[in-house]
């Protein structure tokens, strides 16, 4: 239990408190973790995503609101890496060496994955600005936004243990879609970055690096990098890459420039100036939804949302793709060209499977209980007659 019942006077908003709780051997990653809140977002307009061993600055919820609204954007997200915790003083304090500062992240590294990366915690600040500033960077340790960028955004639960990577891959798709990144003028948030004895990647085994490589080789594929014939097993990459992939608000090229970083080339952005960036135009008229990756068939399992009903854009896009797969299904019915399985049905391999079992049980089972039958037995366990 999240708090045992005695101490629930002591929480006055436990029951406004929404979890998804599941044993660590389950674990796959913070894309997997985090695509799992879907199932807890409601109708709230607002969605803030933080990373753990956080410390929140009073009024902190109203603070993020204002910052948001200062962008005048609708698909606006305040987000930077945390200020350190250590810090916190001198950065509230009227008299401190900080007072007035914000980290703000600037440089894009290529890491060993291929994939860019941001520096953390931030190499770069920013110091009594009035108006949240356009970035080229985005850090899942704190982000803020409308919650309908999990609609049209969500985490994608296919790409499991990568970590690191995972922040400009999902840059990737917002800002295709779309949305814009903003440093706040303000510290919201600060990160406890002290060690805590677990190493970051000790949920990496040798049985999961499978997994991991076809995770990023995912990514590759949607950013670029990689090509088709590059990728050992490119129809698991391109599964369900509709929403989990690039939008057509703005193209992988934009994003290019945008950020500085050619992507599939190795070396770290050279120019890290974090300032006058130019905000990047797209026809309106696009829908944040809209598909980089559009098949009407590959639309299996799509991200569910059991608590929200009041959708500012996904159940139109879900009400279309069921239309497309209603109007398949009836045309395959109506078809007769279109041909059907002849495979046994699945009954027919029940039976099959259960008549092989009996044969099997017959032929090698000893139901004589003899001693060369015991022998053979105590042979194979390994022990000796007595």
């Amino acid at each position: 239990k999240l708090i045992v019942e005695p101490g629930r006077d002591s929480c006055p908003r436990l029951d406004q408190i929404r979890l998804v709780a599941f044993f660590n051997i389950a674990a796959s990653g913070p894309n997997g973790a985090r695509a799992l809140t879907r199932k807890i977002l409601g109708n709230e307009e607002y969605c803030m995503q933080i990373d753990a061993h956080m410390t929140f600055v009073q009024d902190w919820d109203e603070i993020a609101k204002e910052e948001w609204k200062k962008t005048n954007n609708e698909f606006a997200i305040i987000s930077t890496t945390p200020a350190n915790i250590k810090d916190k003083s001198n950065y509230e304090s009227w008299t401190g060496s900080m007072q007035g500062e914000v980290p703000r992240q600037c440089l894009v590294r290529m890491s060993e994955t291929q994939i860019p990366e941001y520096a953390s915690p931030a190499d770069g600040k920013m110091k009594n600005v009035e108006m949240p500033l356009l970035s080229h960077a985005w850090s899942s340790a704190f982000s803020f936004s409308k919650c309908h960028l999990e609609e049209t955004t969500p985490y994608d639960p296919f790409t499991p243990y990568v970590f690191g990577a995972e922040q400009f891959a999902r840059f990737a798709r917002f800002w295709t879609r779309g949305y814009d990144v903003y440093t706040p003028t303000k510290n919201i948030v600060f990160h406890d970055y002290e060690s805590n004895g677990h190493d970051i990647k000790e949920w990496f085994r040798r049985r999961r690096e499978r997994l991991r490589r076809q995770a990023l080789s995912r990514v590759h594929l949607f950013l670029g990098i990689s090509k088709d014939s590059d990728i050992p097993n490119p129809e698991a990459a391109h599964a369900n890459m509709g929403i989990y992939g690039l939008g057509k608000r703005r193209t992988l090229e934009q994003l290019e420039t945008f950020t500085g970083v050619h992507l599939g080339k190795t070396g770290n952005r050279q120019n890290t100036m974090c300032i006058n960036q130019a905000w990047v135009p797209y026809d309106t008229s696009i829908s944040p939804l809209e598909n980089m990756f559009s098949k009407p068939t590959d639309l299996d399992p799509q991200p569910e949302y059991s608590l929200r009903t009041d959708f500012v854009y996904y159940h139109e896009e879900v009400e279309a793709a069921t239309d497309a797969l209603v109007g398949i299904e009836a045309a395959r019915q109506a078809d007769p060209v279109i041909k059907t399985s002849n495979a046994p049905s699945t009954m027919t391999l029940f039976i099959l499977w259960c008549f092989g079992l009996i044969v099997w049980c017959m032929l090698f089972v000893n139901h004589g209980g003899g001693k060369g039958g015991g022998r053979r037995r105590k042979k194979v366990g390994g022990t000796k007659d007595v």
